[in-house]
């Protein structure tokens, strides 16, 4: 979802041409870990502590993104023993399409976030015993084939039950007119923008919203 605002790219924004750096600060995971640094000046330990890593990985980052060129020391604060060095990156970056194509970027992020949705899925729906259960492999009454969880008695699972995982998975196939397409994209995105962006406590949620039109 959008976080500019405006016309014009963010001041000090840097133009990626390389591609190693462009895989790097168009990947959401690498981003959040330079994020410290693009915030302002840090030390490695200061980096560590945002981050919740230990000194030796948050090290070993600011080493690899040294040799990218998307780190730089900004100053040695003198001390008894070795200097504490300071790092920085850019604030923003700027990826032309030509370097990194958006179906790489978009590819690879969604591959990283599917693995931690079926990862995270998983030990949710292991909070509870599923002895007895299993899934049944039927059609809708749309003539749609698809699947279920129900009980050897028929008992259909309600993953809306009070006290069930809270998660939600499944590819649906719809049949729309554009014009519906485009008021489902609209509701979609109506629906989880006042969630994006917030201050607030609480539990990280995964949340993804996927739509594109079903062609062969």
């Amino acid at each position: 979802m959008k976080g500019l605002q405006g016309s014009c790219l963010p001041p000090g924004t840097r133009t990626v041409l390389d591609a190693a750096q462009a895989a790097v600060v168009t990947d959401r995971t690498e981003l959040r870990r330079l994020a410290p640094f693009m915030r302002g000046e840090c030390t490695v330990s200061q980096a560590a502590a945002a981050l919740g890593l230990g000194l030796t990985p948050t090290f070993k980052l600011v080493q690899r993104y040294l040799r990218l060129g998307l780190l730089s020391e900004s100053r040695r604060e003198a001390r008894a023993g070795r200097a504490l060095r300071h790092y920085r990156a850019p604030g923003a970056f700027y990826v032309p399409f030509h370097v990194r194509p958006f179906e790489q970027m978009g590819e690879a992020n969604r591959g990283a976030g599917l693995r931690a949705f079926e990862h995270n899925l998983e030990r949710a729906m292991h909070t509870r015993t599923w002895a007895g259960w299993g899934s049944l492999s039927c059609f809708t009454p749309a003539g749609d084939v698809y699947y279920e969880f129900v009980s050897e008695s028929g008992e259909v699972w309600e993953p809306l039950a009070q006290g069930a995982p809270l998660i939600l998975a499944g590819w649906n196939r719809v049949t729309l007119s554009v014009d519906e397409a485009r008021t489902l994209q609209r509701q979609l995105v109506a629906l989880l923008r006042p969630y994006l962006n917030r201050p607030g406590t609480g539990e990280p949620y995964q949340v993804g919203i996927f739509l594109t039109p079903d062609r062969p």
